[in-house]
């Protein structure tokens, strides 16, 4: 049986690493390839995003549980699904209608935020869901 204090501090171990390679790969890396080079962009564009909703899941699970063996809802990580996809479907519909991130970055900055918001909100809602299931399991052993 597992400690609760190592469990907490592995959950801060793994949201100050995925703060970390979120940092590096915004700071560092992508300003190397957009807007010029948008393809050559993705794989770390990708491993931005995913680090970045690894942080919000790791704070999900720092958040107590509601107790009673009440499962809370998934609205937070469905809207913030729902959002993500919205966001890159309407920066995909502004870029092919000719407004690319080179010619209208202002333009991008919308849907960019929406992205960030919505894997925030996804993480967010795994987390809190991953943390009740697993103390659900643990009282029923």
């Amino acid at each position: 049986m597992s400690s609760r204090p190592s469990h907490a501090r592995l959950t801060v171990g793994v949201a100050v690493a995925a703060l970390g390679v979120t940092t590096l790969v915004h700071i560092a890396y992508l300003p190397r390839y957009l807007p010029d080079e948008f393809t050559r962009s993705l794989p770390y564009l990708a491993l931005g995003w995913l680090s970045y909703g690894l942080l919000f899941y790791a704070l999900g699970r720092l958040k107590p549980a509601l107790g009673d063996g009440r499962m809370p809802t998934m609205r937070a990580t469905d809207v913030g699904i729902g959002l993500f996809l919205f966001s890159i479907v309407l920066s995909g519909l502004i870029d092919t209608a000719g407004l690319t991130i080179a010619t209208a970055p202002a333009l991008h900055a919308l849907p960019g935020v929406g992205v960030y918001v919505g894997l925030a909100l996804a993480g967010w809602g795994f987390g809190i869901r991953t943390r009740t299931v697993n103390e659900i399991a643990a009282e029923r052993r």
